[in-house]
Parts: structure tokens; C-alpha cells; sequence
């Protein structure tokens, strides 16, 4: 794990860390980095300054409050489904004229005299002239005129570094030819970026014969019709007149229209305008990933199979396409430009390392990048490098992939010892990504460990280091680790009411996962509520609660059974574990304190209601709470609509829940649909009442029901494909559409599996297909569905048909 480089940290063995801990020795006089004390979470007690020198700080640059990000919600409580928001610096835009740590130098004064200021006075004189406050019309004037003057001054720059570099490729005679060529180029492709009277170019159609052709396939067949003179003439104005008319199919014309070879000063300037130009993340994920490939594709066709050297690429073009595309073709960009031996600009490198760090796949590559930076004397506490370092740090692996031979070539530790090494000093930020890295690998207790050692030392540790090392010990399942997670919490000074409920769903994961594991057929009731119940009232008020359930709960207090009265009590008598693990801890840690009732908040309500209903057995009595539920959340006049709130903060969390509960049992297929229906409805009322223009539409009541979210749509079409109904699951998936819902792996891996279980085999082939069109690569999940098929080698068949059956149809395209 990262115990070799906490060691190192403790010892201080390098003269850096020895020099930069005496520095911070004398900032420990000051209370703020006094020692973290080990008093109750709860009590109120003075930190007493160490006389110890802290050594974790020469490692650790703290910020001040201001400089950290936005904290999270304190109410935001992890559940087993919603997504952690990652909280990562991002890459600023960087200039490659430009280093990233230095700035356009000044230059000396030629003749030795002192420079003078705005006012004619020399510089370094004393002046008291007041200033006169701009205009703001004036201001913003004259600040666009100075970008107007930067930008053409750096296009002057490259169109004089280019002719510069292509001028030595014709011989002396054909010289002033190539520079007419070249200005007239150049003017043209100005008019374009700055377009004045369109109307009044003649070659403004000229390329419309071939770009409104469908594929490169055949804009190549007709260009290929004309004779190489004719081309050679036509190609200036041909691919103007796309990237004025139709920009986005520049890239395929300039494919197309390599026959003969045009110069590579055009071909250069065509790449960087038709990149800045990319609008990826307006597209769909099918569009997305079938216009990064097609990019993937021109760039190999320029990298490789053009002659070396003839296109001088610009470090911006290759800047934005590692921005822009997704981080799998990024790194196939990366790997031509490392095959064709161009030589990169640091800035560019950073993009890519950038692009990179962002998928686990390529880690070790954006790590590798950033190594031959460091090792080039790069400061790596830059905010620029911090950040990509920052990035690569956090892993974005959830702990199932199918396959983890590229993923764990990866190690966050050894990243943090070399980047330590060579003098980088972790903020917050970089620190907590490398803690969640831990975490999603399974070592929770050096996860636990760090951050305690960091608040020994003085550090101020912020929420969101507690909450990523409370979620790792909740997933970890082991109360022992949950109990170690409630000391970062008082290191962090996190909200007493957010730890109690962090402690309090912990009692709902782990009995939700233990569930699972047993495998336990459906229904999936849980003893819950009883035992959370008699925990939560010695720490929040009832009557909050109490408003939103049908029960009498003081009445539940006072049952003997440990499951509380009959309703929530099913079949058989089983042993749970979670009853003895989780459950004494988060009843110890509720009895410590004074004992002072705290106000629930709406994550402390929706943790107690879920647990409500999965206590729940008997189809009534959970139709019975929807039916209370709904009518609470349709009460206008309460003083205090807690349902109201509750569905406000946490969105659909009841209803899904609600939804689950009731798809696990077949009588109750149609009151889901309800629900369902009830959310669909009450989503449709705001559409509604933009489009009336009559005063009835203002009269109508306000939506009350929460909107449905892709995680509604999956888990009705998982239980709907469960009970056989292919056909309205498919109705469903249609509905998320017209909801302008993607569905994400998830939805495709429940379709798949529905499928697979039916053993449909084309269904099962088809939906397969149809996640690799939407841009999602097969996980663990897509191969266990897929296993569910018990003719396998009949379904491998029938996907190699598919696909040679689309080969040729390309293949017949082409020659068309």
C-alpha cells in the first residue's frame, strides 16, 4: 500500500523534506496547526499545540479555506446506488507560445534609461495622480481590441513559422509560385474565419458537389472521377467551401481528397480549424464514438501514411483533440504521435496526460507522461500539473471490472512516492483522490490510517476526506473499519447529524449486501426498522418520522420482539449478521454524548423510510404506505410538509424504492406501474403548462411527484424483464428516450440479461451490439448476462454473421 512512502514521511530521511520541515516547524506555533485531540466526537475541548515537529506537513501543502473547493452537502448521504461526485481541479486551457509556469518575458531596455509609466514619470517614482475609473463600454472596447490584436499577431507568427518551414521544399524557380499558392491560401481561409460578404465569393459552393455526399467512401469515388490536373486546381476551393458550408464534414472531404497529396501548410490548417470546430459533446454516445473514430482514422492516414514531416501539425491541434475526444482514441492519438517521433510541447503533453488519467485503462501511460516531465525539472506544484496529478491519483474503478490486467498495472502509491521524490506537495484535494483510490482498492485500513496521521500533524482535514473514507468502510463490510471511519470524522470536523446518518445507513448496507450474498430469493424483506427505530430515537425527534408513516411508533418502541410487531416480520426465523457487527457499533456511537435530540433532515428521514419498506411483507401493507406516503406529499396545507422536502432533496429515492419493493412480487406488477405512471404524469405538468397560453394551464396544481431517473427507468425495465414482460420493458426503454434519457451500461446490461435468462439469442446478440454502438465497452456484468445463454456457441455464430454480414455490406458500398 502507501506504507513505504508514509514511512519515508515519519523519518524525514531526504535534506528536502528535513529543510521544509523546519520551515513548517515554525508555522506549528500557531494554533492552527496545533494537535488533533482524541476527545469525544461530540464534546467541546481546546487543541493543545504540539511541541512535536510535524513531518507529515513538509509532505502536505495545506490551503486556506478559500482556496479549496466547494464542500459537499452535509445532507448528501451515500446510498448503494447514487454516484460519488467527484471533486477534481480541472485543466485550464494552456497556450502553446506559452510555458506553463512562466509568462511572456518583458524586454530590457535597449538604451539603459529608466522606463517610464503611463504618465511619463520614470519608473519606481512616487505619483499621486488619482485613477479615473473606465467606462465599461470603453473597457470592454479596448479589451477587444486587444484580443483582436494578440490573436493576429499570433497568426502572423504562424503563417511566417510556416512559410518559413516549407519554402526550402521547392527549388528556387518554383518559388514565387508557391508563395501565391500560399497567400492566396492563406486569405481565403481568413475570409472564412472572419466572414464579411459571403455572397460575394465565387468559390463559396465549389465544394457542395462533394460534401453533401453520405460517406468518405464516396466523395473518394467521385473525386477520384475528375484527372489529376483538374484536382490538384479544384482542392483549395473545394475544401474552403466546406469548411465555410459544412464544417463538420471537413474531416471526411480532406480524406477523401488526398489524391494527389495537397500541400501540408493547407492540410495542417484544415486539421486546426476543423478540431476547434468539434462539437463532440453536443452529439449522442453512438455519434460520439463513431466521430472519434473517424478522427482516429484521419489522424493515422496524416501520421503514417503521408511522407514525414510534410505536415506541420500544430501543438494546438494536437492540444485539442486530447481535450476533446475520449480518453480511448486520445490514447490512440498519442501512440501515432509517439510512432511518427514528433516531438511534443509540455503543454501538449499535459492534455494528453490529462486525457488519459481520466479512464483507469490508461493511467500508466498519463503516468509515464508525467514522469518525463517531472524528470525534465517541470514544478510539479504548479496548479496546471497539480491538477493532472490530481486526476491521475483518483481512481474511477469500481472494484467489479472484468478485466483488471490494464487497471492494475496502475499503483497510486508508487505515483505518490515518485512525484514526492521529485518535490510535490499533495494539497487536500490530491490527498483525498489518492485515499479514495485506497479505498476502491481494498485498503481501507492505510485509507483510515493516512488521514488520521495527517490530523496527528495538524492538518485540517475537510468533509469530503471523511465521507470517501466512510463509504470505503462501508463497502468494505467490516464494522471494525466503520468504527476506525468515526475517528476521520471527528479529525474532520464533519456536521454531528451527517455522521449520524453515515452510521446509520451503514446498518442499511450492510444488510442490504449480506441479503445478496446469501442469495436469498425474492421478496427481499429485511429486519430493519424495529432495531433502527429504538437507534434513532435516542438521537432524533419522532415527529417528523411519525408524520410520514402509518404506524404508531412509539407503540413499536415498546414491542419486545428485537423485530418489532408482526407486520415486519416474514417466513421463517433467520440469523443475521449484520445484527451483531454493524448494529452494536452504531448503537454504542448513538448512546455516546450527552444524549441531546437532533432535528432529522431529509437524507436522515429517506434512510429511515427505505428502511420501512423493506421491512415491509405483505403486498397491502406496502400499498397501504404508498397510499399514506402519497397523500402526505399531496397536502398543501400542513405547516410543515416534511414529504414534501423529503421528495424536493432527495429526489425519487421513496418511489424507487417503492418501485423495487413492489416488482419483487408479482401481485403487485400494476400498483409499480402506478407509481410509475404517477411520476410520469406529474414530469409531463411543467412541458404542459410552458406550451398553454390560456389561463387554465396557471391554474393547474404543481407537480408533487418526483421526475423519474435513469435509475427509475432501470430498475423498472430489470423487474419487468424478471417477470417475462419483454414487451414492456421495451415500451419503457422508449419512454427513457422520449425522456431524452441515454440509457448507460447498466440499462443495457439488464436488458441483456433479461434476454439471456428468456434465452432469446438475437434479443441477447442484439442489445449487445447495440451497448458497443452506444460507446460502452462489455464489463463483468455484460459477460455474466451474456453466460446466461445456455447455447453460447450459437450466439458467438450468429454475432460473427452479423458482422460479416456488415463488412460486406460496407465492402459493397465502397465500390459503388
Amino acid at each position: 500500500m502507501y506504507r513505504a512512502c508514509c514511512t519515508r514521511l515519519e523519518s524525514s530521511v531526504t535534506l528536502a523534506w528535513t529543510q521544509r520541515a523546519a520551515f513548517l516547524a515554525q508555522r506549528q506555533r500557531h494554533t492552527r496547526f496545533g494537535t488533533f485531540t482524541t476527545s469525544a466526537y461530540h464534546a467541546q475541548s481546546e487543541q493543545q499545540p504540539s511541541t512535536e515537529q510535524p513531518q507529515i506537513l513538509t509532505q502536505l501543502r495545506i490551503k486556506d479555506a478559500s482556496s479549496q473547493p466547494e464542500a459537499p452537502n452535509p445532507a448528501q448521504v451515500e446510498l448503494e446506488f447514487m454516484d460519488y461526485d467527484q471533486h477534481l481541479q480541472h485543466l485550464p486551457t494552456l497556450d502553446e507560445n506559452h510555458s506553463a509556469e512562466n509568462g511572456p518575458k518583458r524586454r530590457p531596455n535597449d538604451r539603459g534609461k529608466p522606463e517610464k509609466s503611463v504618465s511619463g514619470s520614470p519608473r519606481g517614482t512616487r505619483t499621486f495622480r488619482p485613477k479615473t475609473p473606465a467606462n465599461p463600454k470603453v473597457a470592454a472596447k479596448r479589451a477587444q481590441d486587444q484580443t483582436k490584436r494578440k490573436t493576429a499577431l499570433n497568426k502572423k507568427k504562424t503563417d511566417y513559422l510556416q512559410w518559413g518551414y516549407i519554402r526550402h521544399q521547392y527549388p528556387p524557380e518554383e518559388l514565387v509560385a508557391a508563395r501565391q499558392r500560399f497567400n492566396f491560401w492563406k486569405r481565403k481561409l481568413d475570409n472564412i474565419m472572419e466572414p464579411k460578404n459571403p455572397s460575394s465569393w465565387p468559390w463559396r459552393d465549389d465544394g457542395k458537389w462533394l460534401f453533401e455526399l453520405e460517406d468518405t467512401s464516396s466523395m473518394r469515388k467521385e473525386w477520384e472521377a475528375l484527372d489529376i490536373e483538374s484536382r490538384t486546381k479544384q482542392w483549395p476551393t473545394v475544401m474552403l467551401s466546406t469548411l465555410h458550408n459544412c464544417p463538420d464534414k471537413a474531416g471526411q472531404v480532406l480524406e477523401a481528397t488526398m489524391d494527389p497529396l495537397p500541400p501540408g501548410f493547407a492540410i495542417s490548417d484544415v486539421l486546426f480549424y476543423y478540431t476547434k470546430m468539434l462539437r463532440l459533446e453536443e452529439l449522442s454516445p453512438r455519434d460520439r464514438c463513431s466521430k472519434a473514430d473517424e478522427i482516429v482514422e484521419l489522424a493515422a492516414k496524416v501520421l503514417v501514411d503521408l511522407p514525414a514531416r510534410h505536415v506541420p501539425l500544430r501543438q494546438e491541434t494536437l492540444g485539442v483533440l486530447a481535450k476533446k475526444l475520449p480518453s480511448d482514441q486520445a490514447a490512440e492519438i498519442f501512440h501515432l504521435l509517439e510512432q511518427a517521433g514528433l516531438t511534443l510541447h509540455k503543454n501538449t503533453l499535459l492534455h494528453y496526460a490529462s486525457a488519459l488519467a481520466r479512464s483507469d485503462a490508461h493511467k500508466e501511460t498519463a503516468y509515464e507522461i508525467l514522469r518525463g516531465i517531472a524528470e525534465g525539472g517541470t514544478d510539479l506544484n504548479h496548479p496546471t500539473v497539480a491538477s493532472v496529478i490530481t486526476t491521475l491519483l483518483h481512481s474511477t474503478h469500481a472494484g467489479d471490472g472484468w478485466s483488471k490486467s490494464e487497471e492494475s498495472s496502475f499503483s497510486p502509491q508508487r505515483a505518490m512516492e515518485f512525484f514526492l521524490e521529485h518535490g510535490y506537495s499533495p494539497n487536500l484535494v490530491s490527498f483525498t483522490a489518492l485515499v479514495d483510490s485506497l479505498c476502491k482498492q481494498g485498503d481501507i485500513a492505510e485509507a483510515i490510517r493516512l488521514p488520521l496521521l495527517l490530523a496527528e500533524n495538524g492538518a485540517n482535514l475537510d468533509e469530503r476526506c471523511y465521507t470517501t473514507v466512510f463509504r470505503g468502510a462501508k463497502h468494505s463490510l467490516k464494522a471494525s473499519n466503520v468504527r476506525q471511519a468515526l475517528d476521520v470524522a471527528k479529525a474532520a470536523n464533519a456536521p454531528y447529524v451527517d455522521v449520524l446518518n453515515n452510521t446509520l445507513h451503514s446498518i442499511f448496507y450492510f444488510a442490504e449486501m449480506e441479503c445478496r450474498e446469501k442469495k436469498y430469493l425474492a421478496p427481499w424483506v429485511l429486519p430493519l426498522f424495529a432495531p433502527m427505530l429504538k437507534i434513532y430515537a435516542k438521537k432524533f425527534d419522532l415527529k417528523p418520522l411519525q408524520w410520514l408513516v402509518p404506524d404508531t411508533l412509539p407503540l413499536i418502541l415498546e414491542q419486545d420482539h428485537e423485530d418489532g410487531p408482526e407486520k415486519f416480520r416474514f417466513g421463517p426465523r433467520r440469523e443475521w449478521e449484520f445484527k451483531h457487527t454493524i448494529l452494536p457499533v452504531v448503537d454504542e456511537f448513538f448512546e455516546s454524548g450527552d444524549g441531546a435530540q437532533q432535528k432529522p433532515n431529509s437524507t436522515t428521514l429517506g434512510i429511515m423510510l427505505r428502511a420501512y419498506i423493506k421491512s415491509l411483507n405483505r403486498p397491502y401493507d406496502i400499498m397501504s404506505f404508498y397510499t399514506f406516503f402519497k397523500t402526505r406529499l399531496e397536502e398543501r396545507d400542513a405547516g410543515n410538509n416534511w414529504a414534501a422536502d423529503l421528495v424536493k432533496d432527495q429526489g425519487s429515492v421513496i418511489h424507487d424504492t417503492l418501485i423495487l419493493a413492489m416488482l419483487e412480487r408479482r401481485s403487485l406488477l400494476r400498483p409499480a406501474l402506478q407509481v410509475f405512471g404517477d411520476m410520469l404524469r406529474d414530469s409531463m405538468k411543467p412541458k404542459a403548462n410552458e406550451d398553454a397560453k390560456d389561463e387554465l394551464a396557471s391554474t393547474e396544481e404543481p407537480a408533487v411527484h418526483p421526475a423519474p431517473n435513469l435509475f427509475t427507468f432501470s430498475i423498472l425495465i430489470h423487474g419487468l424483464m424478471i417477470r417475462g414482460e419483454k414487451m414492456l420493458a421495451e415500451q419503457v426503454l422508449q419512454v427513457l428516450r422520449e425522456h431524452n434519457l441515454e440509457p448507460n451500461i447498466v440499462t443495457w446490461n439488464t436488458l441483456a440479461k433479461g434476454y439471456a435468462s428468456m434465452q432469446n439469442l438475437s434479443q441477447t446478440v442484439g442489445t449487445l451490439q447495440d451497448l458497443e454502438a452506444a460507446g460502452f465497452k462489455p464489463d463483468v456484468y455484460t459477460f455474466r448476462a451474456f453466460a446466461r445463454l445456455k447455447d453460447q456457441t450459437r450466439a458467438l455464430e450468429t454475432m460473427e454473421r452479423i458482422i460479416d454480414t456488415n463488412k460486406k455490406r460496407l465492402e459493397q458500398d465502397q465500390s459503388r
